[in-house]
């Protein structure tokens, strides 16, 4: 499958781990191409850390870089655009923070950098960012216009199951509960997913080089970090497909996702 390029299109570091690690890893496997391209270098996040002499921005840059060469990905682009920050925060006001971002300009920068690059699917976010941030969203709207300027077959949105991770025992997803129509996506609208425990494992190794990001448990050096709650939660890589123009071909995708009617709750 060498002449099927994937383009996964991120707001920030350690989101390509979280939403999208283990299907980069199985299209690897796959012998397909890989392109991870950041919209933001993921300034305006948080950390614990003692980030020394570095910006926050360089650090995750770096683990981006590190995470992405642990999955095999072919080639890792930053577009530029400066981290929107969450929600009602003065960063969102930026008028170049990503969330403001023109389309036609992201679709510009895109094409540009992949001039040579012949795109069989863009990967994206769903239409709520999964949670609502707001670079997350934007995602949503650029991976949609740039696919056809692309000349993709296919856009996925990367997505949660909303009414799984809702039934997991002590999660308190606000968003679920006070507007359940802005978080993730519902479980009738999904249509594929990947979920193998080697693609899982080559994601676990990957996320580990977030360290700016991790959560202190997963730094505790005597603590084994809590693999087997994270693989309930995220070990499932969820998607909505959708044709761009008038494509009907699947094509290659067919090995690499499954139809939704194949999965099987790890609840059941």
């Amino acid at each position: 499958m060498a002449d099927t390029t994937l383009l996964f299109l991120h707001a920030h570091p350690d989101d390509e781990c979280i939403l999208t690690g283990a299907t980069m890893a199985r299209a690897k496997s796959l012998g397909m191409r890989t392109i991870v391209a950041y919209a933001t270098r993921g300034d305006a996040g948080e950390t614990s850390n003692d980030l020394g002499g570095e910006t926050l921005g360089e650090v995750r840059e770096r683990e981006a870089r590190a995470a992405c060469d642990a999955l095999g990905v072919d080639r890792v682009l930053f577009l530029g655009f400066d981290d929107s920050g969450m929600e009602d925060t003065e960063t969102t006001k930026n008028p170049t923070a990503f969330c403001n971002a023109d389309l036609d300009e992201v679709t510009a920068r895109l094409s540009l950098a992949l001039v040579n690059e012949t795109i069989t699917a863009v990967i994206g976010y769903d239409r709520n960012g999964t949670y609502g941030h707001p670079d997350h969203i934007q995602i949503h709207h650029a991976a949609h216009a740039a696919a056809p300027a692309l000349k993709a077959d296919w856009v996925l949105d990367a997505t949660y199951n909303r009414e799984y991770l809702a039934s997991l025992d002590g999660d308190n997803y606000d968003k679920a509960e006070s507007n359940p129509e802005a978080f993730a996506t519902s479980e009738a609208e999904l249509t594929h997913f990947v979920d193998d425990e080697a693609s899982f494992l080559a994601k676990m190794t990957a996320i580990t080089h977030h360290q700016s990001q991790m959560p202190d448990e997963w730094k505790d050096s005597e603590a084994e970090p809590p693999v087997e709650e994270f693989a309930k939660r995220f070990g499932t890589e969820w998607f909505v497909t959708t044709a761009v123009g008038d494509t009907t071909d699947f094509g290659a995708l067919e090995e690499l996702l499954r139809p939704k009617a194949e999965w099987s709750s790890p609840q059941t």
